[in-house]
């Protein structure tokens, strides 16, 4: 597409493009990559000459410099075609998994948890494990690769396997476009399609094709061999220059486009979900990561949070799937900042923050200080839940005009706390129904404005005004809700009211749940109001839900109790019922991947869905679902997120 544009530009058309007429149809491969200027002239040129163009493409995948980000608007303006099947993986489980981390979902992490393909280590020892085994691999006939998020990194390996074939001398070598010497029997990458280089009649030397070097010429050409058809080509020394880098192991960015039998990739935990997903879809037998979760000795780095309190390999890769950089356009921009569920959330929080602020303004003096001492005494100041815990003292002090510190701290007196992890929490919780913060707000778990507060000149019309807007909000999410049923409520098979799916599209909107999870509530909610909102709902709809769930939680708590404990559950009861329902024995599927072996402490429940994916021996259609009481379509999350995998359905 770029040699198009380019040709557009400067009234330079080849053939074909100066052949297109009605007639045509022109199909732009991985279109995601495309920045959208250029897409734009590509396709304004096109259907001006009476073609049609159609787009091929993944907007989950690592995009181009320029500003991108136009399929999703395309998607949301006028629908796409989604691909129903995917080729690349011999491993039909894998092909799932990897669905579920394109839409960054962690119950993906189970798959690869339990198939012993995230290794952990140091930065050095990380390197070192990379290399061994893709050394093994490559010692095996397996097609391998190394990656890693930055070059300084990739030229360590990349010498590392240079040094480690040679063992000796080298012969005579050319100049690479990397910096590096290559010679007879190296491996290397080309990095710019060039048509003028043919090795078929339909096939030329493509950005990401992967050689071994047969001969290299005095002229500083080479003659190469394909790694995966074996075709042969002579690579001249201007090309080889500028387009030809050592491709025992590349950037993630660069390996886009790249298939390979093994991947082996180095993981910082600074990468995004794209990159994690383009790095774990290379491979089409296997995928291994290797993740740093420890330093590397610099008495520095100690200073830096994440080495005082060191996170898992599980915790950096739940990181990396929440850092979405896919590439937003402006009018995606502008559609979601309109959108009512998006405008609730950020409402909300703009509320609660300026009603606590009004309320320590307005404290009497001494007060603050008075809390921060006690607090301070009490060893609280410390505790990760104290600052929701002070704000909830400070508003409930200006509701009720007096002393905030003895009732709620004498509260949380007894029983003993010595075992708790977080003391604050405990208080919280203790003194939720004790300390008086006022209710009225403009949400049933939200705080309402106490009346000292209302009657402030300053404070009272702005927090009102606040209150006014996140209710009018709520209302218009409440609306939109009876048009279509959102995806979480169409994982379900109870009749749903349409007054609960709504309320329950507020409480998500209000507390940000990604549309993604498609659990009905979200994740936990940690403080006491909320907390016990969100009980209350969970309660309505196990009300309401009339399928066998009780049944499989019960053989889960059997056949696998660390299950019972993943956020996961509730969607893998719903899929064992799918599964039923298709006409297979989910009992004995499940009762046979549990039997495999241990389940990973981490993502319990995805793992054990996996296992059961790779026991079918034809992956079952989606099952209808039954469409809530509404009879409202059902829609995916796509409206603001990629779209998440079908609860069953052969691997796309």
């Amino acid at each position: 597409m770029a040699k198009l544009t380019w040709s557009i530009d400067h009234g330079d058309l080849s053939g074909w493009a100066q052949r297109i007429d009605r007639s045509t149809l022109v199909i732009i491969d991985e279109a995601g990559m495309a920045d959208t200027l250029s897409l734009d002239t590509a396709v304004q040129f096109i259907i001006s000459r009476g073609g049609s163009v159609r787009l091929v493409g993944d907007d989950q995948q690592l995009a181009a410099i320029g500003a991108g980000g136009v399929l999703r608007d395309i998607h949301a303006s006028h629908g796409a075609v989604r691909l129903s099947e995917l080729h690349r993986f011999t491993d039909p489980a894998e092909a799932a998994a990897t669905l579920a981390l394109r839409d960054g979902r962690p119950k993906a992490l189970g798959f690869y948890l339990d198939r012993g393909r995230v290794h952990v280590g140091d930065p050095t020892t990380c390197l070192d494990a990379v290399f061994n085994a893709w050394h093994t691999d490559q010692s095996r006939g397996l097609d391998a690769i190394m990656l890693a998020p930055t070059r300084e990194l990739v030229s360590r390996l990349n010498q590392r396997a240079q040094d480690h074939r040679l063992a000796g001398a080298p012969g005579r070598q050319v100049e690479l476009a990397d910096g590096n010497q290559a010679s007879v029997g190296d491996l290397i990458i080309t990095r710019r399609n060039d048509r003028r280089l043919r090795i078929t009649a339909t096939d030329w030397v493509k950005n990401g094709d992967r050689w071994i070097i047969l001969h290299s010429r005095g002229t500083g050409g080479v003659r190469v061999r394909h790694v995966r058809n074996g075709r042969i080509v002579t690579l001249p020394q201007d090309y080889v220059g500028t387009s030809v880098e050592l491709g025992y192991a590349t950037t993630v960015h660069a390996a886009q486009g790249v298939t390979a039998d093994t991947m082996h990739g180095v993981v910082t935990g600074e990468e995004s979900r794209q990159q994690l997903y383009t790095t774990l879809t290379r491979g089409h037998t296997s995928n291994h990561i290797y993740v740093s979760v420890v330093g590397d000795g610099d008495p520095h780095a100690v200073l830096q949070p994440d080495n005082v309190h060191l996170r898992t390999a599980t915790d950096l890769l739940e990181q990396i799937l929440a850092r979405d950089t896919a590439p937003q356009s402006a009018s995606t921009l502008l559609r979601e900042q309109q959108d009512p569920a998006v405008q609730l959330g950020a409402a909300t929080a703009r509320y609660l923050d300026a009603l606590y602020v009004a309320a320590e303004h307005l404290a009497r003096p001494g007060v603050v200080a008075n809390l921060d001492q006690s607090a301070e005494r009490g060893g609280l100041t410390s505790e990760p839940a104290w600052p929701t815990v002070r704000r909830q003292i400070l508003l409930a002090a200006a509701a009720a005009g007096a002393d905030p510190v003895s009732e709620p701290f004498s509260a949380a007196a007894t029983p003993d706390m010595t075992s708790a992890d977080d003391h604050a929490a405990v208080i919280d919780w203790r003194t939720g129904g004790v300390i008086g913060v006022p209710g009225g707000g403009p949400l049933p778990w939200l705080p309402g404005v106490p009346h000292r507060l209302a009657a402030d000149p300053n404070w009272g019309p702005y927090l009102n005004a606040r209150s006014q807007l996140v209710a009018q909000l709520a209302d218009q999410v409440r609306g939109n809700a009876a048009a279509e049923t959102p995806a979480w409520a169409a994982q379900h098979h109870a009749l749903l009211s349409a007054k609960l799916i709504a309320e329950i599209q507020v409480w998500r909107a209000a507390t940000q749940v990604e549309p993604s999870d498609l659990r009905p509530t979200g994740p936990p909610q940690l403080g006491y109001a909320a907390g016990l909102f969100q009980h209350q709902l969970d309660t309505r709809l196990a009300a309401a839900d009339t399928r066998t769930e009780p049944q499989w939680r019960q053989l889960l708590a059997v056949e696998a109790p660390t299950v019972t404990r993943d956020p996961f559950l509730p969607e893998l009861t719903e899929r064992l019922s799918d599964l039923n329902r298709a006409g297979y024995d989910a009992t004995q599927l499940l009762r046979s991947a549990a039997g495999t072996g241990p389940l990973p402490d981490d993502h319990p429940a995805g793992a054990l869905w996996w296992r059961i994916l790779e026991q079918l021996p034809q992956m079952p259609a989606e099952t209808p679902r039954a469409v809530p009481a509404t009879g409202r379509k059902a829609v995916t999350p796509s409206a603001r997120r990629s779209s998440p995998p079908p609860a069953l359905g052969r691997s796309r």
